[in-house]
């Protein structure tokens, strides 16, 4: 007890009539601490009523200790001496006894400190043990009380004492050679078991299994310092391949002997693999040395680091299950700065590996994508660097850094969407075909990648009503769309550019028909070969779409620039009869006639007969059924409008 809470006590003792001399103090502790020495003797279960008692002794009693909380926090502070709302409490009997109980704790604390203070030398440490343990069961009472203050100060002197006993211990005890182990078997689970007895009593973030692992590898450690930690050629901050190698071999050499002669000690452990203990204590190792080097590594050497780190975890993963969290090493370069200049660097190579293939001179050359067409070699690239880029962390249990690494994938295939885009508006034909090829082919990609568990588990762990490359996938597909669409209106624009003089040319005074209009040769001759190239070079599923909306686009302009703005006579009818069934062979080998039915149909119309146009005329009232007698599937109005078109009718 410090000079300002013997001052604060004397003051308390002159105003109350409550005897709480250091006397009555020393009296309270031996009482408790025989009663502890009662129950270290006792049954488990005599011991688990005992402490039933206390706490429902430090529940029953809050609201007086309360008074001694505020006692606590006032006899702390040099110049502030307790209120006079605590001295009126202490004055009445009600509260006597729980403020001296409330004392007698601090008594308690005082007296172990100076105890452990004393004795914690040498081998003394193992003297100190009992007074340890008592120390931190009076803590655990403390626990969920109303005793704030008073747990807060047991705490911090627990965790105190924990690090200068284990450090002690740690010293004291003789190192395990894992080379004789046969030797050390007994005396090696003796001392794993005095280390137990400092580690597991705590209950203050601190592992059970830390100390005891801390000593199973101190063999292991010496070597590691020897090789790796002092100035000779091994220590070669370039080469950390070099201890990673070796902490391998010797999971491999020894990570079964300590499952096979300590894994039962570890039975509390959660995890089915108790190799992961050594794996773990032996991986803090080779952090320790990364955390000494962190600070010397250049972008050149991190990203090496990286690349060796995640080398080795693989292989890590094929000697052992790895738990949910990544090992020390890993946890290294998960923590926000280094994998916020992880990201950075991985951003940069990436993008910058995406801008090089963009502009490299093989960047076209045919690829065959799987899928039985051709897409542009860089295409295949990207999608082969974006998946290795996720294949890089997938082994490492880390849900936030997988995350991380799908944001960065979803980043480079929307830049990719882009620079394809822009691309494809200044391409024409053949590079054209193939840029769309690109955008469906990784459409197709990505959604194949959708259906990966590892891709859902990620997403969900943001939003879990998501589903992977969600916005991705819609804009892979409008982009798709839109330049299928660019795509289709280029072919149309061509082949009606060079139909100009076509759509201009008379027919109401066109004598005998050739076999074809030399006038639409030629544009019928650019979508033959248009379709031609897009069939050999498009996927089928895309081509489908893009013949159909090019025939559909080509019969408006035809009907509308031709049929319907045109009047005819009988030559010029055949003659235009002739031309459109030159243009729909151009499609016959991607579908069949019945396609074009309804043109062939208002051709079939507009050629008949002077006589049965003229009937039809006259009978307008019955055109419908004179037309489903003549096997003409038209619309009566329909039919109407095209016999006005024929001028020698009249």
């Amino acid at each position: 007890m410090n000079e300002d809470e013997a001052v604060y006590l004397s003051q308390l003792s002159s105003i109350s009539d409550i005897p709480i001399s250091l006397q009555h103090f020393h009296g309270q502790y031996e009482q408790a601490k025989s009663k502890l020495s009662v129950v270290a003797s006792d049954t488990a279960r005599a011991h688990k009523e005992h402490k039933t008692r206390l706490q429902r002794d430090i529940r029953e009693t809050q609201t007086s200790i309360l008074v001694g909380e505020e006692l606590l926090q006032s006899v702390s502070k040099v110049h502030d001496p307790p209120s006079a709302d605590t001295i009126a409490k202490l004055r009445t009997v009600e509260h006597a006894t729980k403020v001296s109980k409330y004392l007698g704790w601090l008594k308690f604390l005082k007296e172990a400190s100076n105890f452990l203070e004393k004795r914690m030398k040498g081998e003394g440490w193992r003297k100190c043990l009992p007074v340890y343990d008592e120390l931190n069961c009076y803590c655990s009472l403390l626990e969920d009380t109303a005793c704030t203050s008073l747990y807060r100060v047991m705490k911090a002197q627990c965790e105190h004492w924990y690090g200068v006993l284990s450090e002690t211990a740690l010293k004291s005890l003789p190192v395990l050679n894992w080379t004789k182990l046969e030797d050390n078997v007994a005396q090696g689970k003796e001392n794993i078991q005095l280390l137990f007895k400092i580690s597991q009593p705590l209950k203050h973030g601190i592992a059970n299994t830390t100390l005891a692992m801390a000593y199973l590898t101190r063999h292991f450690d010496t070597q590691f310092k020897f090789h790796f930690r002092r100035k000779v050629k091994t220590n070669d901050i370039s080469k950390p391949e070099w201890y990673f190698t070796k902490l391998l071999s010797w999971i491999k050499q020894f990570g079964g002997k300590f499952v096979d002669v300590f894994g039962e000690l570890f039975t509390g452990e959660a995890h089915p693999d108790k190799k992961i203990l050594f794996v773990e204590a032996l991986c803090e190792l080779g952090a320790g040395k990364i955390r000494e080097d962190y600070s010397r590594l250049t972008d050149v050497l991190f990203t090496h680091y990286i690349d060796e780190v995640l080398k080795f975890h693989k292989e890590l993963g094929d000697l052992v299950t790895l738990s949910c969290v990544p090992t020390p090493i890993m946890a290294v370069f998960v923590k926000e700065k280094a994998l916020k200049r992880w990201l950075q660097l991985e951003t940069l190579s990436s993008f910058k590996f995406l801008s090089s293939i963009s502009d490299g001179e093989d960047a076209f050359e045919e690829r065959e994508s799987g899928s039985g067409y051709p897409v542009p070699a860089l295409c295949v690239r990207v999608l082969t660097s974006v998946r290795a880029l996720g294949e890089r962390v997938r082994p490492v249990p880390d849900t936030a850094l997988n995350t991380c690494f799908y944001s960065l994938q979803v980043d480079i295939l929307r830049e990719f969407m882009v620079h394809l885009s822009e691309r494809f508006q200044k391409s024409k034909a053949r590079e054209a075909i193939l840029l769309l090829n690109s955008l469906a082919y990784t459409l197709s990609v990505i959604e194949e990648w959708s259906y990966d568990t590892h891709f859902i588990a990620i997403a969900k762990f943001d939003n879990p009503d998501q589903a992977p490359f969600d916005e991705t996938v819609g804009s892979y597909s409008r982009t798709v769309h839109d330049c299928r669409e660019s795509l289709e209106s280029g072919i149309v624009s061509r082949a009606n550019t060079l139909l100009t003089g076509y759509y201009k040319q008379s027919w109401e005074l066109a004598s005998a028909p050739y076999s074809i209009s030399p006038a639409c040769s030629a544009g019928f001759m650019e979508l033959q070969q248009s379709l031609r190239q897009a069939s050999d070079l498009l996927s089928p599923d895309l081509f489908v779409g893009l013949w159909s909306n090019i025939a559909s686009a080509m019969i408006l302009s035809l009907e509308s620039r031709v049929l319907y703005n045109s009047r005819f006579n009988k030559f010029g009818a055949a003659q235009l009869k002739l031309d459109l069934a030159s243009f729909c062979s151009v499609f016959y080998d991607y579908c069949s006639s019945g396609h074009f039915a309804k043109l062939n149909t208002k051709l079939c119309v507009l050629g008949e007969s002077r006589e049965t146009l003229r009937l039809w005329s006259k009978e307008s009232n019955r055109l419908q059924s004179l037309l489903e007698e003549a096997e003409l599937r038209l619309d009566a109005g329909e039919a109407y409008k095209i016999i006005a078109l024929r001028t020698d009718i009249e």
